[in-house]
């Protein structure tokens, strides 16, 4: 029988055996030693008295049992009973699983590889078709000559035939606005791509947010100035969405009468204007779409797009 020899009573003891119904003797017995009692065995029967060294291994084998749940903190014996009296019932196989990889420190991991806008293959030709002038600096007119001739007019000078060129150089613009950030790597790529296509000495870059008549400049914004076209009639090349990916009250908006501003700057320096948007041509400003040409920045536009767009050639103005 239990005999307390603490504030918890039998009652105590009757409601935990209730609540974790122990299925044998060694069960209760924690339970009643975890709640300090002491639990006297039961007397047993001589009708059913074991063989003395029997009776001897198995209480030898009780006391140590015992006296490790002694040792334990009370929580911790009651815990293992049932852990214990659950193994013996159901015991299932063990499961072998084997440790996560250590996860990679931010500093080591590598970006996923760049899928560029542009087709690699088509990107130079691209850049090549958008960027050229036409420069009278290729053979002689004969056409021209002939028309002159007939006419009765005098030759002043040789008419020469139009070559396509990118002597002028380019001044390429980069939106680094908010909007812009998902396509950073690819500004860079192009970058690289058009400095290689042009020639490092011919490209002009100037960074802006929004539009580039709030300031421009090659270095950190603090450094930007007021925006002036190219004085030597060069191309000016737009990597931008012209707004189209900013919340309407985002501060870095432009709207359509700010590029418009700007599309007339850019022509009254007499320089050819080209953007590259990198979203489809549904979402474009129409009112920009029909001031300038622009090309979708997409693995879908091939040179042969770019020309028709363009209508195969540009004349620079005057």
């Amino acid at each position: 029988m239990p005999q307390s020899f603490s504030a918890i009573n039998l009652g105590d003891l009757a409601r935990a055996f209730a609540r974790l119904k122990p299925t044998n003797e060694d069960s209760r017995l924690a339970i009643a030693v975890s709640l300090g009692m002491r639990w006297d065995l039961p007397k047993p029967n001589k009708s059913l008295v074991k063989p003395k060294a029997k009776r001897e291994r198995e209480r030898t084998s009780e006391r140590q049992s015992q006296t490790e749940f002694e040792r334990l903190p009370a929580p911790t014996r009651v815990i293992s009973s049932r852990l214990d009296h659950s193994r013996s019932e159901d015991a299932a196989p063990s499961i072998s699983v084997p440790p996560l990889e250590a996860s990679v420190s931010e500093s080591d991991a590598q970006s996923p590889r760049l899928e560029p806008l542009f087709l690699p293959r088509w990107t130079r030709a691209i850049l090549s078709a958008g960027l050229a002038t036409n420069s009278e600096v290729g053979e002689i007119d004969v056409d021209r000559v002939v028309d002159i001739l007939a006419s009765g007019q005098c030759l002043k000078t040789l008419p020469l035939l139009s070559t396509p060129t990118l002597t002028r150089g380019v001044q390429l613009l980069i939106d680094r606005s908010q909007a812009m950030t998902p396509f950073i790597r690819d500004q860079i790529r192009l970058h690289r791509e058009i400095v290689a296509t042009v020639g490092t000495d011919r490209v002009t870059t100037l960074r802006f947010v929004g539009c580039p008549i709030r300031g421009a400049g090659a270095g950190p914004e603090p450094t930007w100035s007021h925006y002036e076209p190219p004085l030597s009639k060069a191309p000016v090349l737009l990597l931008s969405d012209l707004g189209i990916g900013r919340p309407m009250l985002n501060d870095e908006r432009a709207g359509v009468r700010e590029w418009l501003t700007f599309i007339r700057l850019v022509k009254k320096a007499k320089s050819p204007l080209l953007a590259f948007v990198p979203y489809e041509a549904s979402r474009w400003p129409p009112k920009l779409a029909n001031e300038i040409p622009i090309i979708q920045w997409d693995r879908n536009t091939t040179v042969t797009i770019v020309c028709n767009k363009l209508k195969h050639a540009r004349e620079v103005i005057g």
